[in-house]
């Protein structure tokens, strides 16, 4: 397999729009990286500019040892698994399966071992007589990615292959994905895997370490563990986590070794250990739905607000519950054993609810940046 590293890669249209700009990142031999963001932030585009079906506007794209921006796709040791599988419906699974090969003249018996070996590790060999519309979506799905196999290329890319399946069919492809890449790993084949999602379900389940991009730009490339438990900035925290934190205004002021934070109408004290070393005043104060109370007992460090029930959504194991205070809409995550009262409670209900402010992040109010990571 192969590294992949992109140096100020950028991408311009014809029309002067911007898509990309300027992306540097490297992915290990054998790595598996997640592209996540909205719709429109490019992560497409990019995974294309390194299969070679987009074009390179600036910047250099390396795979393994050799600058491949002017190669063609055929030439860059690059597979693409694609959102709509792109298989031949003329043919039958062991012909989708070797034609690609076939193309690169193979003899007959190497492609009829490669195809036989891919469809016992994805386990679809009873399919190989089949045509494409005698297939569900997710051996299809198999099908596809069994035809990127084959080739023994330096790296695998996902575009989006999950998106038409239905939840809980992606849910256990997420794990057939995950399983291969650590299979291929322990037989002495490390695939390097490129997999682009708008999922941050997806991206937080199946990346060792995940490119998080907003209009064409990186906001944070870091581990599942990182990106939730220390974001970079608002966008990162609000978009990785369902629900996702709770961002509100508020505004500190330090005295020497204590602090106050003030919010909602209401104010708690917080420790400086759990402050950023810069001070400003007004700030973003983001918590994660799990650190908020619901009718619990007094505890040190919680900010007690009065609050108005919004409505409750039961998930099975756990309940996600929205409150007023105000105007502003606040989430908590209590697991169903826990719910207690809760649980019985209507919307319109007076509830109290609690903030951990030690848990909480904080974030510049103009520049949305992390107060803590950032210095």
């Amino acid at each position: 397999m192969a590294s992949v590293t992109l140096n100020k890669i950028a991408k311009v249209y014809p029309n002067g729009f911007k898509a990309v700009h300027e992306i540097d990142f490297n992915i290990n031999d054998g790595e598996f990286v997640v592209l996540v963001g909205p719709s429109g932030c490019a992560k497409s585009t990019l995974l294309r500019m390194v299969a070679g079906l987009e074009s390179i506007t600036g910047g250099e794209l390396v795979i393994g040892d050799k600058v491949v921006n002017r190669l063609p796709p055929k030439d860059r040791g690059a597979a693409m698994v694609f959102q709509n599988y792109a298989l031949y419906p003329h043919m039958k699974v062991r012909d989708n399966l070797a034609f690609g090969l076939k193309l690169q003249g193979l003899p007959k018996p190497e492609v009829e071992a490669r195809v036989n070996d891919a469809a016992k590790l994805l386990e679809i060999e009873p399919l190989l007589d089949r045509y494409p519309r005698q297939l569900s979506g997710g051996q299809s799905q198999r099908v596809a990615v069994g035809r990127a196999i084959v080739k023994k290329p330096q790296v695998f890319l996902f575009d989006e292959p999950l998106s038409n399946l239905d939840a809980k069919l992606r849910a256990s492809m997420r794990v057939r994905i995950t399983e291969l890449h650590q299979q291929l790993k322990a037989a002495g084949q490390p695939c390097t895997v490129i997999y682009v999602t708008h999922d941050q379900v997806e991206a937080m389940t199946m990346g060792e370490r995940i490119c998080v991009l907003k209009e064409g730009r990186i906001q944070q490339f870091d581990t599942p563990s990182k990106l939730y438990n220390a974001p970079a900035n608002t966008f990162v925290a609000s978009f990785i986590g369902s629900p996702e934190m709770n961002m509100l205004d508020a505004t500190l002021s330090t005295n020497g070794e204590s602090a106050t934070a003030e919010l909602l109408g209401a104010s708690g004290a917080v420790r400086t250990s759990d402050l950023p070393a810069l001070a400003v005043a007004n700030v973003k104060l983001g918590l994660r739905p799990e650190n908020v109370l619901v009718n619990a007992s007094d505890e040190a460090g919680v900010l007690w607000l009065d609050s108005e029930l919004s409505h409750i959504e039961y998930m099975g194991s756990e309940l996600f519950a929205y409150f007023k205070v105000g105007a502003t809409t606040i989430t908590s995550r209590v697991p169903a054993n826990q719910a207690g009262e809760l649980a019985t409670q209507k919307r319109g209900d007076r509830v109290r609810i609690g903030l951990q402010l030690a848990q909480a992040h904080w974030f510049d109010a103009a520049s949305g940046n992390n107060l803590k990571t950032s210095h």
